[in-house]
């Protein structure tokens, strides 16, 4: 699970700042709630409830309420890293000789590969960046795809005008004040995938270009796809019957996934969804975590397809393997969080 850690930047003043920074997930989570057992009449079964309400259901662990996470918690890669970037006017109620203008926030992502600016969204209203009142607070959303694993640091600056006010309520000097924060968090894999091909005999179909006894041999692999829920959540898959289209969702969600398989290839799915005269609506599994999922597909060469079939023969010619395609992966959390991930190209084994 990935832990933040928080760094304050230097500041040439050691006077306090009239601005604090806090750092919010955008994403919550459902509130635990844990009643009481039904025998015991001495304490009311409310007392033990997050939140008691007449309509709430004191034997259900979950209550209606979301609650906002202290810290950042688990990111993981393919889905949208969203926090909220409140500055706050920290100034006391009774302060008259100070007010505090121009606060502005910029932020930026370091990845392990690179260094990337934020663009940030305004959470609330916009005009309190000329003038922040005592006890308000501008706030903005930062979102960033997650794409790497490992440490990322979100760095945050912010920047505001302190002005004094003298004896005749005017502005007597102003200074602009700087300082900068940094967050650090480990984004790892939700959802390890592994794959392995075979390759099957050939189907044969007549070719009326070589004649009525000409024949072409269609290439026909079989792939295999290992699927383990490397995260926190539970996940629930789905694969649906036309080409390779995987539907990974935590929870009840339904995302469709799918593998784009390189022409001339396409691909049929070999799994419980498999169509028949006798199909009946079948529950998808579900996987807890560090549960493992296997899945089979059918790739096959369409019959008459000539769009990359020149750099197929040209691949199994110079290295004796094919470019089946990539599997792409959608996937939401439980309160409707996005994930994807799509895999190299996933190649044959090596012809002997």
């Amino acid at each position: 699970m990935a832990r933040p850690r928080g760094y304050s930047g230097a500041d040439s003043s050691k006077e306090p700042h009239a601005v604090s920074l806090k750092v919010r997930l955008s994403r919550p989570s459902l509130s635990n709630q844990y009643p009481l057992p039904a025998a015991n009449t001495k304490i009311s079964r409310k007392a033990s409830l997050s939140y008691p309400s007449d309509s709430t259901d004191d034997k259900f662990i979950l209550s209606p309420n979301l609650t906002l996470p202290p810290s950042f918690g688990s990111a993981y890669v393919g889905e949208t890293f969203a926090c909220t970037l409140s500055a706050n006017n920290e100034l006391p109620e009774d302060e008259t000789s100070r007010v505090v203008t121009s606060v502005r926030i910029v932020a930026e992502m370091q990845t392990p590969s690179q260094v990337a600016s934020l663009d940030l969204e305004p959470a609330n209203d916009p005009a309190q960046t000329e003038g922040l009142q005592r006890g308000q607070s501008l706030q903005k959303i930062v979102r960033f795809d997650l794409k790497e694993e490992g440490n990322h640091i979100l760095a945050v600056s912010i920047s505001y005008t302190e002005t004094l006010i003298g004896s005749d309520a005017q502005a007597a000097s102003g200074r602009v004040r700087t300082f900068r924060k940094l967050y650090q968090f480990v984004a790892q894999p939700c959802l390890s995938v592994r794959t392995k091909s075979s390759e099957l005999a050939p189907l044969e179909v007549e070719n009326k270009a070589l004649g009525p006894y000409g024949k072409t041999r269609l290439l026909r692999f079989a792939l295999e796809a290992q699927l383990e829920n490397v995260g926190d959540g539970t996940v629930v898959v789905k694969v649906c019957g036309w080409g390779i289209l995987l539907k990974i969702s935590f929870l009840t969600a339904r995302q469709q996934t799918k593998l784009n398989p390189k022409p001339p290839f396409r691909a049929v799915s070999l799994n419980w969804d498999l169509e028949r005269p006798d199909k009946v609506d079948s529950q998808p599994p579900t996987l807890n975590p560090r549960d493992v999922l296997q899945v089979a597909f059918l790739v096959e060469q369409e019959e008459g397809q000539q769009e990359g079939l020149e750099a197929l023969q040209k691949d199994l010619r110079r290295d004796g393997r094919a470019v089946l395609g990539q599997l792409s992966i959608e996937w939401r959390g439980a309160v409707g969080d996005k994930g994807f991930l799509t895999t190299g190209n996933l190649l044959t084994r090596r012809r002997s």
